[in-house]
């Protein structure tokens, strides 16, 4: 079996477990539209290209959780990203952008930012670390705007310090360069900064959000910063064609969502510190990061793939338990798991996961 095929078959084996280790409960499309006729009482009529009580009072209560002047909810962060790295640019009258060699940017996007917003990127520090300000100083070429992800996805939700994170937001300002923060995942930072997405968004000129990851929505992003950044940027999403007729189904899950999960983020860093420990203590497993500072880490592991997803389908089918997100391959053939801790976990006492992650780990192939 090819792994495109072994990889959906396992995450139909994990719809069906009793008990998932990672990410949020399942929700049926049926529960998900429930959820969404729940949060749209209250409102008269829905949104029509971007206007209306619906979408401007989701904005405002955003910008006012970020600290910023204005909003705006757009369908994709990809769209969100470039199109802010693409204003910094046309104000700088400098087209060169910097962000890490692991930026969505780079990897996910097949270069957007180069063929669709005529932007060039200079590559910022080395692909297994957090940037640095020494990486910033020493950028090859005049930059406009640098892009800093928070936490870091691909090296495993890394964070720098906060006094590193400062000092790269003073160098940027005093060099007259725009800072943009991919912030996807920012809910993650807080507890670890014990300060809040305001604080942390001070920082920056700009700020994207995502609302399908941690907090469970269907899609959608926002785009925060002043009021006149924001409105340049509604002219930018038009000509993307991201100003839809109307938004109200992405607009009233990401509010569910927030309602949901937005206060569970502290129980999910700190399950993910439970579980990291566990891992590293089951003998040749070890994380990355070794203790996580968000809900997010990676495991490198030497299995094969295909190997490590047969033997997944036959254990969670037997035990109706899912103990590993599905594996990413590496270019050496072996592979990562992604873990992202949300409020699964707490169906289950922790003495009951570790027995089961003893015997699923300690009998890994590879």
């Amino acid at each position: 079996m090819q792994l495109d095929d072994l990889t959906a078959r396992y995450l139909q084996i994990a719809d069906k477990c009793d008990f998932r280790l990672t990410g949020h409960p399942p929700m049926k499309m049926a529960d998900q539209l429930a959820a969404i006729g729940e949060q749209a009482v209250g409102f008269a009529e829905q949104d029509c290209y971007g206007k209306g009580e619906l979408i401007e009072s989701f904005e405002a209560e955003i910008a006012g959780l970020l600290g910023k002047e204005a909003a705006i909810f757009l369908p994709s962060g990809t769209m969100a990203q470039c199109i802010a790295l693409r204003i910094w640019s046309d104000r700088a009258g400098l087209h060169r952008v910097g962000f890490h060699a692991t930026s969505h940017l780079q990897l996910h996007e097949d270069g957007a930012y180069r063929e669709l917003y005529g932007l060039d990127a200079s590559l910022l520090g080395e692909s297994d670390r957090v940037v640095t300000l020494a990486d910033l100083e020493t950028a090859p070429e005049p930059l406009s705007a640098v892009l800093l992800e928070l936490p870091m996805r691909e090296i495993g939700g890394q964070l720098p310090d906060w006094e590193e994170l400062q000092a790269q937001s003073d160098w940027a300002r005093s060099q007259g360069i725009a800072l943009h923060m991919d912030g996807a995942r920012l809910w993650q930072c807080t507890p670890h900064y014990a300060r809040s997405m305001a604080d942390i968004a001070a920082l920056f000129d700009s700020v994207y959000l995502s609302f399908y990851k941690d907090m469970g929505g269907i899609a959608g992003s926002t785009l925060a910063g002043t009021t006149d950044f924001i409105e340049t940027a509604r002219t930018w999403i038009r000509r993307a064609g991201g100003n839809l007729y109307s938004l109200f189904p992405y607009i009233l899950a990401a509010r569910a969502g927030m309602q949901r999960n937005l206060g569970a983020i502290p129980q999910a860093v700190e399950s993910a510190a439970w579980l990291a420990d566990c891992l590293n203590r089951l003998g040749n497993l070890k994380t990355l990061p070794e203790k996580p500072p968000t809900n997010l880490f990676h495991l490198r592991l030497g299995s094969d793939p295909i190997e490590l997803l047969e033997y997944a389908c036959d254990w969670s089918e037997r035990h109706k338990v899912m103990l590993m997100p599905a594996p990413r391959p590496r270019e050496d053939g072996l592979c990562t798991l992604e873990f992202s801790m949300g409020q699964a976990v707490r169906a289950c006492d922790r003495e009951q996961w570790e027995s089961w992650l003893q015997d699923f780990y300690s009998q890994l192939p590879g």
